[in-house]
C-alpha cells in the first residue's frame, strides 16, 4: 500500500490519497482519500446490520476495520475458505483492516506478556504470539493489519512498565516484519507498527524512533488508555502535547491511524494533530445507550439564525427518553437516511422500551449514515479551507455534560 500526502493545512490537518491493494480479487487497486473512517464491525459484520441493510447506508466507507481477538478462532476456518475474510463476511467491496482489539469493549488488562498478546472474546483469553499472529493473517488476508502490540497503559502506568510495552510491541514487530516478508500470501499486504509508550514522553520517542526505522506502511497510535477502559471516550487535549513530539519523528509520508472512541469534537481537534485514520465505533456506542447522533456539520448554514435553531441536546438524544413518548417527528429532522425518512422518535422509543431487535437496527443505520456524513463533510471543508468553520460549528454543540452509558 502506499500513502500520498497532498497537503497540510495551516493548522496541521492532512489531506492525503491510500492507495491499496487488496490480497485477494485478483490485486485490485484502489484509492481512498483521507481524512476518513473505517467501517467498524463485529465478528466481521456491521453490527445488528445485515449486508443488504448496510447497503442502505450512504457514504459508507471504503475499508472495514476487523478485529483480530473476534477473528482467531475462525483462523483453521478461512485458511481452508482460501478466499480471505472479506469474502467469508460478505464485505468483499471493502478494502479489510485487521486490528489487534476491539475498541468499542473493555477487556480485562494485566495478560500480555513478552511471548505474546492476550487478546479476548466470548470463549475467554487467548494467548497469541507472533508466529500464530501471521498464520492468522495469512488466513485473513486483509488489505493490511496492525503488528501484535502491548498498548495495556495508560497515564498511570510508571516509566518501567511504559518502557517493557515499547521493548515488547517492538520485539513482536520484528518477528512479524521477518515472517511477513517470507510469505506469499502476504506480498501485497500491508503492515502498521503500533507507537506505544503510555505517557512517558521518553518511551514514546524511543517507540516512534524504533517504529519508524521498521519497514512499516503506517502507525497505530495507542497506548494512552489500559484494555480495562478501551471504551473511555478520547481526551485529545490529554494527548495533544505528546502526540505532537512524536509526530515530529514519524516521516509525514506515512499514515497515522488511531483507535479511540471519537465524538465529533474530537475528532475535530485530532484532525489538527495530524491523524489520518479513524475508528467508527462511537456510532455503535451511542446505538447501545438508545441514542441517536443529531449534532450538525452543515457549516454552510451557520448564520445566527441556523445556531438559534440548532438541538441544544449535544451530540446525540436519548430516544429511551420520556419525553420521545409522543414526538412524531423523524429522530433528525431533513436527514436522508432509511430510518429517519421511515419512522418516528417515537416508535423508536417504544421499540427501545418493549426490547423489539428493531431499535438497535434502525438506529444503527441513522448513527452510521449520520457518522459517515460528518467525514465526508470534514474532507469536503479541507478542501475548499472551510475546516475551522466547520471545527468551530462542532464546538458550539459540545454537551454540558457526559452522555449516559
Amino acid at each position: 500500500m502506499r500513502f500520498s500526502l497532498r497537503s497540510v493545512s495551516h493548522c496541521g490537518c492532512r489531506v492525503g490519497t491510500l492507495s491499496c491493494t487488496r490480497a485477494v480479487n485478483d490485486g485490485e487497486n484502489k484509492e481512498v482519500e483521507t481524512p476518513l473512517c473505517t467501517l467498524y464491525t463485529k465478528k466481521g459484520s456491521a453490527p445488528y446490520l445485515s449486508v443488504d441493510m448496510l447497503k442502505r447506508i450512504e457514504k459508507l466507507p471504503h475499508i472495514a476495520n476487523m478485529h483480530l481477538s473476534s477473528l482467531a478462532d475462525y483462523t483453521e476456518a478461512l485458511n481452508k475458505f482460501q478466499h480471505g475474510v472479506g469474502q467469508f463476511t460478505a464485505l468483499q467491496d471493502f478494502l479489510v483492516y485487521i486490528s489487534v482489539h476491539d475498541t468499542g469493549i473493555e477487556i480485562p488488562s494485566g495478560y500480555n506478556t513478552k511471548a505474546g498478546t492476550a487478546v479476548w472474546n466470548k470463549a475467554g483469553k487467548k494467548l497469541i504470539e507472533p508466529q500464530q499472529f501471521v498464520k492468522c493473517q495469512e488466513a485473513f488476508r486483509p488489505t493490511f493489519y496492525q503488528a501484535l502490540s502491548d498498548s495495556d497503559t495508560d497515564k498511570n502506568s510508571g516509566k518501567k512498565r511504559a518502557m517493557k510495552a515499547v521493548d515488547r510491541t517492538l520485539d513482536f514487530l520484528d518477528t512479524i516484519l521477518e515472517l511477513h516478508k517470507k510469505s506469499e500470501r502476504l506480498r501485497d499486504v500491508g503492515v502498521f507498527g503500533s507507537v506505544e509508550g503510555g505517557f512517558h514522553e521518553e518511551a514514546r520517542m524511543r517507540s516512534a524512533r524504533e517504529t519508524a526505522a521498521r519497514n512499516v506502511d503506517g502507525f497505530v497510535i495507542e497506548g494512552f488508555y489500559a484494555q480495562n477502559e478501551k471504551n473511555k471516550q478520547i481526551d485529545v487535549e490529554e494527548i495533544k502535547d505528546l502526540c505532537n513530539k512524536v509526530f515530529k519523528i514519524l516521516p509525514e509520508e506515512k499514515p497515522r491511524l488511531m483507535h479511540a472512541v471519537w465524538s465529533p469534537d474530537q475528532v475535530v481537534m485530532a484532525l489538527e494533530l495530524g491523524i489520518d485514520v479513524f475508528d467508527s465505533c462511537y456510532p455503535w456506542l451511542v446505538t447501545e445507550r438508545g441514542g441517536a447522533l443529531v449534532f450538525s456539520f452543515q457549516y454552510h448554514n451557520n448564520s445566527e439564525n441556523e445556531r438559534e435553531a440548532r438541538s441544544t441536546d449535544g451530540f446525540e438524544i436519548s430516544l429511551k427518553d420520556k419525553s420521545m413518548f409522543e414526538d412524531f417527528g423523524a429522530p433528525v429532522p431533513g436527514c436522508s437516511c432509511y430510518t429517519c425518512q421511515n419512522f418516528t422518535r417515537s416508535y423508536i422509543h417504544h421499540l427501545l422500551n418493549t426490547s423489539e431487535l428493531l431499535a438497535p437496527v434502525l438506529l444503527m443505520i441513522h448513527n452510521f449514515h449520520h457518522y459517515f456524513e460528518f467525514f465526508e463533510s470534514l474532507r469536503s471543508s479541507l478542501k475548499t479551507d472551510q475546516f475551522l468553520k466547520l471545527k468551530t460549528l462542532i464546538l458550539e454543540q459540545r454537551p454540558s455534560q457526559e452522555p449516559p452509558k
